[in-house]
């Protein structure tokens, strides 16, 4: 520990302790992440965030990227919501580990939705939105991330940064994020 500089509370001279702290080190490599396509660059910042359990819990965080892709059936250009699979490790997880959906078809299920007391019936619903031959489950959290205006969603820490980590560049709406 290393003495600080001294304070004066309450009329009573104290001698502020500096603790030492670890802060989080940037491990991004510019030189590799340009080197990546959009999906690998996905599971590289998530690699990343997981791989720090004091941002993320294991087995927990969510990551995605809405990606353009071509469509195998038609050829046409579709926007592809790459997520977490359920149940994945964001900080071990592989490009095989994101479950691939047609964003459309996800915010189309908005037509689907009766309610809180029917939120578990929508999980069943996300196979059928499923891009190319993709069968890894999505998160509990693929509303989240498809209606979210972003392109890209990263809210990897524990609690209330979790729930709002991706409004970082966004500015409060009316008091709230």
């Amino acid at each position: 520990m290393a003495v600080g500089f001294p304070l004066v509370a309450q009329g009573l001279l104290v001698t502020k302790i500096q603790e030492s702290c670890v802060f989080l080190n940037d491990r991004w490599e510019e030189r590799v992440a340009a080197s990546l396509d959009a999906a690998e660059l996905l599971r590289y910042r998530s690699n990343l965030l997981g791989s720090d359990l004091r941002i993320t819990n294991f087995g927990g965080g969510n990551t995605s990227s809405k990606i353009a892709d071509t469509d195998p059936l038609d050829g046409s250009a579709k926007t592809v919501l790459w997520i977490k699979g359920s149940g994945g490790d964001i900080g071990s997880m592989q490009r095989t580990g994101f479950a691939t959906l047609y964003l459309d078809k996800v915010l189309a299920l908005d037509g689907k939705y009766r309610g809180v007391g029917a939120e578990d019936e929508m999980v069943g619903l996300y196979p059928l939105c499923a891009f190319g031959n993709n069968n890894v489950a999505a998160s509990i959290d693929t509303p989240l991330h498809a209606f979210l205006p972003f392109k890209t969603h990263r809210p990897p820490a524990p609690g209330l940064g979790h729930r709002t980590g991706c409004c970082r560049e966004r500015p409060r709406e009316n008091g709230r994020v």
